[in-house]
């Protein structure tokens, strides 16, 4: 509530309303008492920078994920999604929303110049993300910032490439969104790298993606604007044009980390920031539904959920089709996971004999080739 109540709605005055000190701008002298003024069509800096920062000051504050940085040996442990298949449908479903916000920013449709303003957006829109998504997926697979081909990073690089065309997707030409969408996902893959180095944890790249596609996107529009932008008209105007865009930028930053760290820190001081370590490991879907989301039977061929109900009701198993098993299982009787879960499996071979189960403290202890796990 904070965030749609107060914090986005003053930038969107600031730059959006006709009232609004970004909008308005300032005269200069040197340019003949000319107006120059703050360029955002679409919202690379009133969106996509406030989410950015948003996120950024949420990431710091809530922390890392349990086990995601380890600091005594200087890894990151990879802690990955659930179902890549579902991240692409959503990817897919934003680039057909990207054109829909980008495309609506003009507002209207029945005014000399109207269609074309909302073509060159579609347009640019769509240009700037598939040049970003190929450029995000050769980076990644060429050794720069990875050695495999990433489709979740071709995701992030596409939406970042959509994000970055945002500020001036109206006034754009074809090949300049291309020039936009190439440089927005070198920013967003060095962006993801630099969240790591710091030990800021960001799940979904969302910093990266809308930070830094967005921060470029409003420096990007005073260069390629292709009317008063520095590689067209090369004037003064333009030079403060890129002036006015700074100023818009450190001002959304200010503004939105300020308030992000007060909403964040009494969240923080209230202890309603994060949920408790227990709940963290075993997820949310036990204690606030009752209801697992996925449950362990819905997976694989049910090799290991046979093992896991012949581990609850067997003392001595043989199991086929496993050797080497690494099985770590926790029993409680307290609080809303009442169910005994597996917690950690490593399975490298095919088959085995368990020894029998040897109790200890509160938990269980399985033991393969003589070795106890």
């Amino acid at each position: 509530m904070p965030f749609i109540g107060f914090i986005y709605p003053v930038v969107t005055h600031w730059a959006w309303s006709s009232g609004g000190w970004l909008t308005v701008g300032d005269s200069y002298a040197a340019l003949n008492n000319e107006v120059v003024a703050y360029q955002d069509f679409a919202g690379s800096g009133v969106v996509h920078v406030l989410g950015g920062i948003a996120a950024l000051i949420g990431a710091i504050m809530l922390g890392p994920r349990l086990g995601r940085f380890h600091r005594s040996s200087n890894t990151v442990a990879t802690i990955r999604g659930h179902s890549v298949p579902i991240a692409a449908l959503g990817g897919f479903i934003l680039f057909f929303g990207f054109l829909a916000f980008n495309g609506g920013s003009q507002l209207t449709i029945s005014n000399s110049g109207d269609g074309e303003a909302l073509a060159r957006a579609v347009v640019n829109t769509v240009i700037s993300g598939s040049f970003a998504a190929f450029m995000s997926l050769i980076l990644n697979r060429l050794r720069v910032f990875g050695n495999t081909w990433s489709l979740l990073v071709t995701i992030n690089g596409a939406l970042t490439g959509m994000v970055a065309i945002c500020a001036g997707c109206n006034v754009y030409e074809p090949y300049a969104a291309c020039v936009v969408g190439l440089i927005a996902a070198i920013v967003f893959r060095t962006y993801s790298v630099l969240m790591v180095k710091l030990g800021i944890d960001d799940p979904l790249d969302a910093v990266a993606v809308h930070f830094g596609g967005g921060s470029w996107g409003l420096i990007a529009v005073a260069f390629f604007d292709s009317k008063e932008g520095i590689l067209y008209a090369g004037n003064l105007k333009s030079g403060y044009k890129l002036g006015w865009q700074c100023i818009g930028l450190a001002a959304i930053v200010a503004w939105t980390a300020s308030l992000s760290c007060l909403v964040f820190g009494l969240l923080r001081c209230f202890k309603i920031l994060r949920v408790p370590q227990e709940e963290e490991e075993k997820g949310l879907d036990i204690p606030k539904h009752n209801e697992p989301a996925y449950p362990v039977e819905a997976y694989g061929h049910g090799h290991i959920e046979r093992l896991i109900q012949i581990l609850e009701n067997n003392p001595t198993v043989v199991t086929q089709g496993f050797a080497n098993m690494a099985f770590e299982r926790e029993i409680t009787d307290k609080g809303p996971y009442e169910n005994p879960e597996s917690r950690h499996v490593v399975v490298n071979g095919s088959s085995e004999k368990a020894k029998p189960i040897n109790k200890s403290g509160n938990g269980i202890t399985i033991t393969v080739n003589n070795t106890k796990l």
